[in-house]
């Protein structure tokens, strides 16, 4: 069974993003909720802020890198990364399970959007908070920021299994898990 690697707003922190990578070991690929390189006007800068090298270190990647647009990602920032990032959605079929992505700048519009197409689970990052909530049968993904984390928990990003999702500190320490 197959891991899929999590991760949303990394807001140019390149330690953040080898931090992850160690963490997932060898996923089958790696989905970014968007704010991949600049941190923003009302964010200060991340541990590790290195918007040189983070575009190389993920361009490297060994496995796929599936990547919405979040709102402080640019067209200057699709030209310095190779992985397509600028559409909002990303519609994927993987382990028999339908997930859609998106940053989640308009979570209810989203929700809206959502609703005909029934998915699985539902990817989202944009307000820096991990969660995992289950509405009806669609579950609700946030791995959090793994930068510049709000609320409660520290920097994290999750991982998936055909069965399991889980949200996890950079260091590895399991916040929340959720079978589905």
């Amino acid at each position: 069974m197959g891991v899929l690697g999590v991760i949303s707003d990394t807001h140019g922190s390149a330690c953040a993003w080898e931090k992850a990578l160690d963490l997932w070991k060898d996923p089958e690929f790696i989905i970014h909720c968007g704010d991949v390189l600049y941190h923003g006007p009302e964010n200060p800068l991340p541990d590790g802020y290195d918007t040189l090298s983070l575009p190389h270190k993920i361009n490297s990647s060994p496995v796929p890198v599936l990547i919405a647009r979040g709102n402080c990602d640019s067209e200057a920032d699709q030209q310095m990364i190779k992985w397509p990032m600028m559409s909002p959605y990303l519609n994927i079929w993987w382990e028999g399970k339908h997930i859609i992505v998106s940053h989640g700048t308009h979570f209810s519009r989203l929700r809206e959007m959502i609703t005909p197409f029934l998915p699985d689970l539902v990817i989202t990052g944009h307000t820096h908070i991990a969660s995992i909530v289950k509405d009806g049968t669609v579950y609700f993904l946030n791995p959090g920021s793994a930068s510049l984390p709000k609320g409660r928990d520290p920097a994290s990003v999750a991982s998936l299994t055909g069965s399991e999702i889980f949200i996890q500190t950079l260091e590895g320490t399991i916040l929340h898990s959720q079978d589905w």
